[in-house]
């Protein structure tokens, strides 16, 4: 099924202090009936207000501020700003703390996944088929979305008390990091730093890569472990430190299924670095996820590859399935990496990182460093021992999360 975003067609003067609503809508073509509508939750927005939180406040100079310190307010993105930059819609991000507000912009894109939602469902009645095209739009409408009913604000008789934790970071300077790194792939000055330390990035590659030996050939991969970094001159940057092999997975051609023996071993090996080994550092965090896709390239090489620079045919991309695992994980986690290794038509490697940007799993360039200064404590002492049974979860088996590709 091929899909792709039509224009925004809303007028009217943007208002932040009117509640808005937002609904995408499906349709075979851009001027066909609607197949269906679909409400935008708070749910769906979670991605969209994190990145504002991260861009707009912690990039800000002011990485202690917490996610549940910030109120957002949406609108619509005006006829003439579509045709400046695009359709989508404006989140206004406001620290109740500092009184420090910004203001982003997120293209229709980013609501992919409300529209492959109702897609799904369109496919399940029999509306759609596998090989249809569609396309969707989205339409803002004056009223709160779903889950902001004022009467579930209502005094109900009962009173809770919020703890709000800060984000866990470690201040590091970012220039001297920089100076003694190199650089792959390009670098935009409004994407967030990413540097990879040598090692773990050459145990990721081999991680990802590892499924290239099978017949046919599997996807393998591993969770990527690293800090969280405030600059002091305002920055925040990420730092991969550990690259964490995925075991007791279901591996299969298209789709690396973590179970829950996976998730185990993970959690009871993090719980180590995040309290630190034998008073050996510490305060490792996940950060994001690596992995190969190891199949061949359709239809093999084309014309184009025997002249261009670069292969344009690859197997590495973000599918709708990666974006999902994401989403699920990594939730209100907007620095979390996604790397994909894979090949060309012409059987070259390729390896591309990704990370959110305008609500969206972007490619962007990164940096490798030797290492970054400061003690790193041993995988080795906290993984399970070869008798010892990793603690299990209260289901026998809960529910998995998958990432398939379309």
């Amino acid at each position: 099924m091929d899909v792709r975003a039509a224009p925004n067609p809303t007028a009217g003067e943007a208002s932040f202090e009117q509640d808005w609503s937002l609904t995408v809508v499906l349709r075979l073509g851009t001027f066909d009936p609607p197949l269906a509508r679909e409400r935008v939750t708070d749910a769906d927005l979670v991605e969209a207000r994190s990145e504002a939180w991260f861009e707009g406040h912690l990039r800000g100079g002011f990485p202690q501020t917490p996610y549940q310190e910030i109120e957002t307010r949406l609108a619509p993105i005006t006829a003439t700003e579509a045709d400046a930059g695009g359709s989508g819609f404006l989140l206004r991000a406001r620290c109740r703390g500092t009184g420090r507000t910004s203001t982003h912009r997120f293209s229709t894109v980013s609501l992919s996944h409300v529209a492959d939602r109702a897609a799904t469902r369109l496919l399940a009645e029999g509306v759609l088929r596998e090989s249809d095209t569609y396309v969707y739009e989205v339409l803002a409408e004056r009223g709160p979305a779903p889950g902001d009913d004022p009467a579930l604000a209502a005094d109900g008789g009962l009173t809770m008390t919020a703890t709000i934790a800060p984000l866990g970071y470690v201040t590091h300077p970012l220039a001297p990091l920089l100076d003694g790194a190199r650089q792959v792939g390009p670098v935009d000055g409004g994407d967030f730093p990413v540097l990879f330390e040598e090692a773990a990035l050459a145990k990721a590659r081999r991680f990802a890569r590892k499924g290239t030996a099978s017949i046919p050939p599997v996807e393998t991969g591993c969770v990527l472990l690293g800090e969280v970094c405030a600059c002091p001159g305002g920055e925040m940057f990420v730092v991969v430190r550990l690259a964490l092999e995925v075991h007791h997975a279901e591996q299969e051609e298209f789709a690396l299924i973590y179970t829950a023996k996976t998730w185990d071993r993970v959690q009871t090996i993090l719980r180590c670095y995040e309290t630190g080994v034998a008073g050996r550092g510490g305060g490792l965090r996940l950060v994001g996820q690596a992995h190969g896709h190891n199949f061949a390239v359709q239809g093999g090489p084309c014309a184009i590859c025997a002249t261009a620079k670069e292969c344009p045919k690859t197997t590495v991309f973000v599918s709708e399935q990666d974006r999902r695992f994401m989403r699920a994980v990594f939730a209100k986690q907007p620095w979390a990496l996604c790397w994909i290794a894979g090949s060309n038509a012409r059987g070259e490697d390729v390896e591309k990182l990704f990370t959110l940007r305008g609500g969206v799993l972007r490619e962007r360039g990164y940096h490798v460093l030797p290492r970054l200064p400061g003690p790193l404590p041993d995988p080795t002492d906290a993984r399970p021992k070869p008798n010892q049974e990793p603690k299990q979860h209260a289901q026998e088996e809960p529910a998995r999360i998958t990432r398939r590709l379309a």
